[in-house]
């Protein structure tokens, strides 16, 4: 027998389930759970099946259990290596499996680095350190502790462990990482609005890259340092009804042409019938209508700007010289934008119906003279849009740097399951099922958004490729970046297809190894990371952030409930913001500063059912005694003509006192608008995601009450803290 610790905790590897709920858990699957009502919950026996399904597993009855689990049991015991192993800090600790016979042999080790370097080691199986055993087919085994020598430092970066054991070997991804995310100091100020609804006089009927250029040479005036907006991705508008939610994505690797502006092009000042286009009777009617529609019409600006754009990249091929070379200099090192433009133009010409299209053979240059391929200029199009866009984003990100701290920019949980990430990387996405969240107090049936969750080991087993590629097009040009749904690094709520919301399944992840790629990634591009942990939050999930320095988020709506109100004389408290959080009135899934003290959102939950008569009597008055306390904070600013803005200038007070590391201003509250953004739960019947501000860039910007609450606030935050920085951050990745 090999020789073990004294005592050994069993873990899902080491024990062999005896029923389906047991056997779901060893799969990672949490079966049994209270939801945000408190309710406790017991997943149906159709929804643990259908979860293993996506997993790829197969077992529905105990004799499915037995069989699947036994050959899952020597599966993970004969895997000498994990996909993955994490290095924190640089220092690896990998587990080995061995076999009894194994003790006396050798393990030799090759890490390869990402640079090319290699780091060679050997240590015999007997003096490694032992943690769990197991008998797997009448077999003792025993996971080894395997190290890398002190003496052989290993960087920070993505690694190649390969280890051989007699006639076998084995491989496995090393993610060397800081424990910690970047860490650039605080204490400032942002603002933010939906780019979409950014609306200026210039601006075809949404706002562009240029209306976001402007806004940030407006920012300094103010004080304010740094700009936040919804997820800017690639959208697909061609849906009826068509569903913008910045949140359903075709894909988190590329950027959403619409916000270009062809104008600011080079080959716009070069391109005749572009700027002829532009200037006709018919193309300004166009636009004159999007500007003056009461909603957004994503598809109208959209084939707005492509009828641009597509002419504009028909006059670059036709017209070699330096910028044309640039292009296809960036094609040229840029293969996955080749494969998007080529999925984006077969998509158009296949019906909705097909879920994932196929690359067309006829996407091939033209055959000659007069022979128009329609299949060849739409990925041109793509292409060609995706080029600029890039070049815009950095533009901006650059003015956002130079303002103070950046762009403040959304990383979504999910993408479209007809997108191009679902087509180019099937693997990744589990399928059959869905992401959602069990019920809660404002969604008493759960919500169902409807993308393909993670698949959590096949996402190991890709070495987290294509997250790592993803986080880096934010991180290279964001100075913050939110993790929407941060929840999801631990633990995704998973609900079978055509399901309902409130039979769902959570599924656990490899949380260790998630953060390890973004703590690397965060410092390599010396990006702070701010992850959205609102909702049910188990208590570990915050405990994680702090560890990897990853910033909260802390809405003031939803803290004034943690202070004490009882009696007539509330205490006049808010529950303060932390270091390291980003500090806020509301979110863009919440009522207005405005529409929360009138209690609309209670209004509106009531008109959907979501609460009855009785229920809505109670929330309003509670929220009655909430406005009662934020009434009688301290007020520090220039006397207010009436109550609702005394109580708004009183909580950014508040906030702006706290030691958050930014204080981030709605701008639609500062004018007290009391339409949300956006309902979550509701559908088309909604204009979510479609309303423009109700002022323009030209109008708010030279409002005395915006610009006098942005300078006061600013002048109100303490010092900005000096704070180290964390390894990798000496300077900023390209």
């Amino acid at each position: 027998m090999m020789p073990g610790p004294a005592s050994t905790t069993p873990s899902r590897a080491a024990t062999r389930p005896s029923s389906v709920q047991e056997f779901a858990r060893c799969c990672g699957l949490e079966t049994s759970f209270t939801d945000g009502c408190g309710i406790h919950r017991q997943a149906s026996r159709h929804a643990i099946s259908a979860t293993l399904q996506a997993l790829g597993v197969a077992a529905e009855t105990p004799d499915d259990v037995a069989r699947v689990g036994e050959a899952r049991h020597r599966e993970e015991w004969a895997r000498m290596l994990p996909p993955v192993s994490v290095a924190w800090d640089g220092c690896l600790v990998a587990e080995l499996r061995v076999r009894e016979a194994d003790r006396d042999r050798r393990v030799r080790c090759r890490l390869t680095l990402e640079d090319g370097g290699v780091r060679e080691w050997a240590d015999r199986v007997e003096s490694l350190p032992t943690g769990e055993m197991a008998d797997v087919a009448g077999r003792r085994h025993a996971v080894k502790r395997l190290s890398a020598p002190s003496s052989l430092p290993l960087p920070l970066g993505y690694h190649q462990l390969v280890v051989a054991l007699g006639d076998r070997s084995a491989e496995s991804v090393v993610i060397a990482a800081p424990r910690a995310a970047f860490d650039g100091g605080g204490g400032g100020v942002g603002v933010f609005l939906p780019l979409y609804a950014l609306q200026s006089s210039e601006s075809w009927g949404v706002g562009d890259f240029s209306d976001l250029g402007r806004l940030l040479d407006w920012l300094p005036s103010t004080g304010a340092r740094a700009f936040a907006m919804l997820p800017i991705l690639a959208a697909d508008y061609d849906g009826d009804p068509c569903d913008p939610s910045p949140y359903l994505p075709v894909s988190r690797l590329f950027w959403n042409e619409l916000f270009v502006d062809p104008r600011r092009l080079p080959e716009f000042g070069a391109c005749a019938a572009a700027r002829r286009l532009v200037a006709s009777g018919r193309f300004r009617r166009a636009v004159a209508a999007l500007q003056s529609a009461p909603l957004i019409d994503y598809a109208g600006a959209l084939a707005a700007k492509r009828e641009v754009l597509a002419v504009l990249a028909g006059s670059l091929e036709s017209h070699p010289n330096r910028r044309s070379q640039d292009f296809h200099d960036w094609v040229r090192g840029h293969p996955l934008a080749d494969a998007y433009a080529s999925f984006r133009a077969t998509r158009e010409r296949q019906p909705p119906s097909v879920p994932c299209p196929t690359l067309d053979p006829t996407m091939a240059p033209d055959d000659g003279p007069g022979r128009h391929n329609p299949a060849r200029t739409a990925h041109r199009y793509h292409l060609y849009a995706q080029w600029v866009a890039d070049q815009q984003v950095k533009e901006v990100a650059a003015r956002a740097r130079g303002v103070g701290d950046g762009l403040y920019l959304d990383f979504p949980l999910g993408v479209h399951p007809g997108g191009f990430d679902v087509a180019h990387y099937p693997a990744v996405f589990a399928r059959g099922v869905t992401t959602g969240a069990p019920p809660d107090e404002l969604f008493t049936s759960g919500q169902n958004w409807g993308t393909p969750p993670p698949h959590p080991e096949a996402a190991r087993r890709d070495g987290y490729r294509y997250l790592r590629a993803s986080l880096a097009r934010h991180l290279s040009v964001a100075g913050c970046l939110r993790i929407d749904h941060i929840m999801g690094i631990h633990r995704l709520y998973w609900i079978p297809e055509g399901g309902d919301a409130t039979d769902g399944v959570y599924v656990h992840y490899p949380a260790n190894e998630v953060y390890a790629v973004f703590c690397l990634e965060s410092c390599r591009h010396r990006t702070r990371l701010v992850g959205e942990n609102l909702g049910t939050v188990p208590p570990y999930v915050n405990t994680d952030m702090a560890t990897h320095r990853v910033g909260g988020l802390q809405v003031a709506q939803f803290r004034v409930s943690r202070v004490g109100m009882v009696g007539d004389n509330p205490a006049p408290q808010l529950a303060s913001a932390s270091p390291g959080a980003v500090a806020t009135l509301n979110t863009h899934d919440t009522a207005t500063f405005a529409g929360y003290l009138d209690g609309t959102d209670i209004d509106d939950r009531m008109s959907r059912g979501l609460l009855d008569p009785s229920g809505a009597a109670h929330a309003h008055a509670r929220r009655r005694r909430e406005r009662a306390v934020l009434a009688r904070l301290p007020v520090t600013h220039l006397a207010a003509l009436d109550e609702e803005t005394r109580i708004l200038q009183s909580c950014l007070g508040a906030l702006a006192r706290s030691a958050a590391d930014l204080v981030l201003v709605n701008l639609e509250d500062l004018w007290r608008e009391r339409r949300p953004q956006n309902v979550p739960g509701t559908g088309p019947e909604r204009p979510n995601w479609r309303r423009r501000a109700q002022h323009s860039l030209e109008a708010f910007t030279a409002m005395p009450m915006v610009n006098e609450a942005l300078r006061w606030l600013a002048s109100a935050r303490p010092p900005r803290p000096t704070r180290t920085a964390g390894p990798m951050s000496s300077e900023r990745s390209s």
